[in-house]
């Protein structure tokens, strides 16, 4: 896999010199990826964080500091993996008739049977009422369901197909 990735990124470099990455080890985040752009605004941080189950990663963006991420971020992703079904129920509203729509059959109670928990991106400075998006591969539907948060509250759901 590790070839694979080299090549990838090699074939998608930005020879316009406008983007660069360069990877930083976090004692919390691990490996992670910084994509710095000529308009800092576009600026973040990118890594694969453990599932505080054991079940594999979970990928992670934030907008962080040119040193990495805020201690304020680092403390949402803590919380947010502590225990993954507060962060479902957020979703869950937002995701019931878009789950219906697709798989034709109501949302199951335990989410588990339909859900796996793929990326979020941590809102800037880590504050739960910026905007930020928590992403699940919904195996039902073979398509990945994105809650879009706003001021805390999911407002909708972005399905990738």
């Amino acid at each position: 896999m590790g070839i694979l990735l080299t090549i990838f990124r090699f074939l998608n470099r930005d020879l316009t010199g406008k983007s660069w990455a360069h990877e930083k080890s976090h004692p919390y985040f691990g490996k992670m990826t910084f994509y710095g752009y000529k308009d800092p605004s576009k600026n973040y941080w990118e890594a694969q964080v453990p599932l505080p189950d054991g079940s594999g990663n979970v990928g992670v963006t934030m907008q962080g500091t040119l040193e990495g991420p805020t201690e304020r971020e680092e403390q949402f992703c803590r919380a947010l993996l502590t225990d993954l079904n507060p962060l479902f129920a957020r979703c869950r509203a937002a995701f019931e008739p878009v789950f219906l729509s697709w798989v034709k059959q109501p949302l199951p109670l335990r989410w588990q049977e339909a859900f796996k928990l793929d990326g979020f991106q941590i809102p800037k400075s880590g504050s739960d009422s910026g905007s930020w998006e928590v992403t699940y591969y919904v195996e039902p539907a073979g398509h990945w369901f994105t809650a879009v948060f706003d001021h805390g509250a999911a407002v909708r759901t972005d399905v990738d197909g």
